[in-house]
């Protein structure tokens, strides 16, 4: 068998390889980063009516697939990167009256925290292009001064990316986290008050999306003379039709208290002189109503 001679290995071959090595490292974890970027961006603002929100959540995800990082990065510090004494400007969209949700995931941060994060972020953009575009311009790694020196900056530049990387995946979980809280709560009684009834978990009640409000209108369209609809006719009606709901479930004593506190109603007493006692009569608020034939106290 021929015996073949074993070169000695090349030293700046060797270098290069690491080189490349620790290249492939930075623009591995750049695009690890970048996935979780996206998914970031594309979930911390899911907004519409319940039966919309997977699809809305979908094209958002699929619109950031063809985002750059810099693209990404802006989203991230405009949309998702708050100061503390700023207001994100966002407001509610018109609709038809329909049960809407919201999941926003915001960072607050203080003016000088923001401005140093923004610009770290910008750093970290210019460091992804100069790895991807500039960085054999700048480092000749055919020659051994050149791979110590790409050695040197891979080394520091993966330091840096790892960093970012690390506090996006912070900040990931956190919202994880807030998402999670988020749905253990909507399984809630108390959620279903909030929806349902207007009432928060603090007892706070949102008069105009309570079920309270929402029964005495149902029952004014069903017995409203002339535009006023007697309470005393009401009452009954919402207790058979709505048997949960009650004054006492809104920290009232009475279905004439529940129409004082929600302020969304007009109020008139009369005289039945039939029968000799005093009368009630609501509308919702509104402009020219009167009330022929009844008379006022």
């Amino acid at each position: 068998m021929a015996s073949q001679a074993l070169l000695p290995p090349d030293p700046t071959l060797e270098m290069q390889r690491d080189v490349q090595r620790k290249l492939g490292r930075c623009l591995i974890r750049l695009q690890q980063y970048e996935i979780l970027l996206k998914a970031l961006v594309a979930h911390a603002d899911i907004a519409g009516p319940p039966t919309e929100l997977q699809a809305v959540q979908d094209a958002q995800l699929a619109c950031t697939q063809k985002k750059t990082l810099g693209t990404l990065v802006g989203m991230l510090t405009e949309r998702h990167l708050t100061s503390a004494d700023e207001d994100d400007g966002t407001e509610e969209p018109l609709g038809d009256g329909g049960i809407w949700f919201r999941f926003r995931f915001n960072l607050g941060l203080d003016a000088n925290q923001h401005q140093a994060t923004a610009a770290a972020l910008k750093e970290l953009v210019d460091l992804r292009n100069e790895l991807v575009h500039h960085f054999l311009q700048r480092f000749n790694i055919w020659e051994p001064q050149g791979c110590i020196a790409a050695d040197a900056y891979l080394d520091a530049s993966y330091e840096t990316i790892d960093g970012h990387y690390l506090t996006l995946r912070g900040w990931a979980q956190g919202m994880d986290e807030a998402r999670a809280a988020m749905a253990s709560f909507m399984r809630t009684a108390a959620f279903e008050d909030l929806l349902v009834n207007g009432i928060a978990p603090d007892g706070t009640v949102d008069w105009p999306a309570s079920g309270a409000v929402r029964c005495l209108r149902e029952a004014e369209t069903q017995f409203a003379t002339e535009g006023w609809t007697l309470l005393n006719t009401a009452t009954p009606w919402i207790r058979a039709q709505h048997p949960d709901q009650h004054p006492q479930r809104y920290g009232c004593g009475s279905w004439r208290q529940v129409i004082h506190e929600s302020r969304q109603f007009e109020i008139r007493r009369t005289v039945n002189t039939e029968q000799g006692c005093g009368e009630v009569w609501y509308r919702s608020r509104q402009e020219g109503a009167s009330m022929p034939g009844k008379k006022t106290s």
